[in-house]
């Protein structure tokens, strides 16, 4: 159980700064707040309510006044579907490390492939009929002139008895085959053509209907080991784990989770070289100066975390924040910066070296922390949500978080979540807008301020006993922003750092 409380400081909206996706300057506002520790659940609800962090900071964007509304964004990873593009990448990504083929990137990245199957089917085939091998064949006429001749032939070669004998035999035989032949010509009982019953049936119809019926029965059977040989859907898992099934791949790649807060050996162990990459990214790809790629910068930046460790629960990890590492043939070429929270796993930055920007990283690790968000819902069955950070539906190369379905984003005003493709419209006309059309009710905004829990001289007591005890202190409206925008059951769960 987690005993430490969450231990806060406010600070009233702020802005003037540069937008890092518009490059517009100061049009970009947002309310801040210093987290000196938070538990899991907190941090939760915080960004259910459109918080993040960055490091220990947390911030939560003006919407309605910043220049590019940032909306958070999750993905329900029980149903996701991987796109045509998300299939190709991991695919070349396969190949390279299967076979060592380099995947050539181009300005049009966001090409989608043919859309053929790799598993096809085999043609149904119809079996060729046979004879049933309960009709009989009625020997023709000549075949019976042919056996008598045959007969009359082996007759020669019998020895023969006297005449008496012989014409006796010829007599009775002639007898027999007159009874014979006057039964066959005699209807038989209930056989005959009796208006009543059915018409009898021709031995032509008969075997026509037995072969129909046969050939019906196998043409089931064929169906059914078609199905069971049908092949399934490939998952995401079944794509990522392909190269595992290799003996001798070309090259090996690892993922390894590793705790940062507290911190644990592997990461103090790995931290130079984990600097060294984060490095080698914000100067290639952000155009950083050496001087603000400082070890202190990165640690405050992606190591530094106001989540307490929590190993509540049943996943042997816990909760809290993580770095997952992805070592290629024993070198580290990047690395994901996430919390694992009680109902997401949410992705806070990720940095990787530029020598490897080919194998297409952002979107390969995405679907790498989907398929570890399933794998941890496992274990934690509340655990079924991967949330992208913010969807910046104004800033068309931030949009690309929309394409990983089903996605939704939570509303501004009523903080319920809606589908992107109800928001998309919406978002189309105005940058900013309500995206609850249900007008679901916010429970979390009923404020009163007298339950607000604060923390005054390392003492926790409510918003009422603090104001009772300084009675010239002037901050209600404060407190009550603060209040409003953390919501009802963090403001009454964790503390506010008073003066």
């Amino acid at each position: 159980m987690e005993t430490k409380p969450s231990i806060v400081e406010y600070y009233s909206e702020h802005g003037g700064y540069r937008c890092g996706y518009c490059n517009s300057s100061n049009t970009n506002y947002s309310h801040g707040m210093w987290a000196h520790s938070l538990t899991v659940q907190d941090y939760q609800d915080l960004i259910d309510r459109g918080w993040r962090r960055s490091g220990k900071y947390c911030y939560k964007p003006t919407l309605n006044v910043t220049c590019c509304p940032q909306n958070t964004i999750k993905c329900a990873v029980l149903e996701f579907k991987m796109n045509k593009s998300h299939k190709k990448l991991i695919k070349q990504i396969n190949k390279y490390l299967i076979h060592g083929t380099k995947r050539e990137r181009n300005s049009g990245d966001h090409e989608t492939d043919s859309g053929t199957n790799d598993i096809s089917c085999d043609e149904f085939q119809q079996f060729p009929s046979k004879t049933p091998s309960d009709i009989k064949m009625v020997p023709s006429t000549s075949s019976t002139n042919q056996l008598s001749s045959d007969q009359k032939a082996n007759s020669k070669d019998t020895p023969t008895k006297t005449s008496s004998t012989t014409s006796s035999i010829s007599v009775a035989g002639k007898k027999n085959a007159t009874a014979e032949q006057k039964t066959k010509d005699q209807p038989q009982p209930g056989k005959g053509a009796d208006p009543k019953l059915p018409p009898c049936k021709k031995a032509k119809q008969i075997r026509a209907e037995k072969k129909k019926e046969k050939l019906l029965k196998n043409t089931e059977q064929v169906h059914l080991q078609e199905k069971a040989k049908e092949p399934t859907e490939k998952t995401l898992e079944d794509f990522l784990n392909e190269p595992d099934k290799v003996e001798n791949p070309a090259h090996k790649l690892e993922i390894k989770l590793v705790r940062t807060n507290p911190a644990s050996e592997e990461y103090k162990s790995s931290f130079i070289e984990s600097h060294s990459v984060f490095k080698k990214y914000q100067m290639a790809i952000h155009k950083e100066p050496a001087s603000d790629c400082t070890k202190s910068a990165f640690t405050g930046f992606l190591v530094d975390s106001p989540l307490i460790e929590s190993k509540k629960g049943d996943l042997p990890m816990g909760y809290g924040s993580f770095h997952q590492h992805y070592i290629l043939d024993g070198k580290l070429i990047a690395v994901g910066v996430i919390d694992i929270l009680p109902y997401c796993v949410s992705s806070v930055y990720l940095y990787y070296d530029p020598e490897y920007s080919f194998l297409s990283l952002g979107t390969y690790s995405a679907l790498r922390e989907m398929a570890f968000t399933r794998d941890l819902n496992k274990y934690a069955p509340n655990l079924k949500y991967y949330y992208m950070g913010f969807y910046i539906h104004s800033c068309h190369k931030m949009r690309y978080k929309g394409q990983y379905t089903p996605s939704f984003l939570v509303c501004p005003e009523t903080y319920a979540w809606v589908p992107i493709e109800k928001c998309r419209p919406k978002l189309d006309a105005t940058k900013y807008c309500k995206l609850d059309d249900n007008n679901t009710e916010d429970k979390d905004s009923k404020i009163d301020i007298n339950k607000v829990l604060v923390l005054r001289n390392g003492e926790a007591m409510t918003y009422e006993i603090y104001r009772f005890e300084n009675p010239r202190v002037k901050d209600e409206d404060e407190v009550l922003e603060y209040a409003k925008l953390t919501g009802k059951t963090c403001a009454e769960r964790m503390l506010l750092f008073r003066q």
